[in-house]
């Protein structure tokens, strides 16, 4: 009987490597060299694991969207019709974008390098359109008459005054941590009442 694999437990000791360096280094800083460093791989083996460097950066938006999914649209699938836009709520203006912290310089970098990465931002879309669609289950169970045009239309401009409020909290804009962007938040839903 041979030794059992590493590759699950190298490859993620390389996500995680990767994760601390897009941190630190942000994407053009973010090299296998400096990954196996952080990893305490050599780069030789990240290689052997993750491929060249866009490989790298393509597992890396795979694997840290999969656990975004779980937390996010697995938590809303999974909960009772009345429970979900309270998730939803909670996450998109609290506990998922707000307080900034390590993920968010992440996520930025995976944004700027999807611009020019076909595979990237087709990891990006595909995530962010489920979460988009995530948000618009949570809007059916609460509003189950209003268009689901409409009710489309809210869950994106719900999805982009999340992700918009978080980049002004990065970038410390004293407003974006108060309740203003849930209040307008809010506002957006009432038209969902009315249609």
């Amino acid at each position: 009987m041979g030794r059992p694999s590493m590759a699950a437990q190298r490859t993620e000791q390389i996500m995680q490597a990767t994760a601390r360096c897009l941190q630190k280094h942000g994407l053009a800083g973010t090299t296998l060299e400096r990954v196996s460093e952080e990893s305490g791989l050599s780069r030789s083996h990240v290689r052997h694991y993750v491929g060249n460097r866009d490989d790298l950066l393509r597992a890396f938006a795979n694997w840290l969207y999969t656990g975004y999914e779980a937390e996010f649209t697995g938590k809303i699938a999974a909960a009772p019709d009345r429970e979900k836009l309270p998730i939803a709520m909670d996450y998109l203006f609290s506990s998922g974008f707000l307080p900034i912290g390590d993920d968010d310089t992440v996520i930025r970098e995976l944004i700027t390098a999807g611009i020019t990465d076909d595979s990237i931002r087709a990891t990006l879309q595909e995530r962010y359109l489920q979460a988009v669609q995530a948000v618009e289950q949570a809007l059916a169970a609460e509003y189950p008459v209003a268009s689901p045009g409409v009710r489309r239309s809210v869950a994106y401009g719900l999805w982009c005054l999340a992700l918009g409020n978080s980049t002004m909290a990065e970038l410390q804009l004293p407003v974006a941590s108060g309740g203003l962007i849930r209040t307008a938040a809010e506002q957006l839903l009432e038209r969902l009442s009315h249609d």
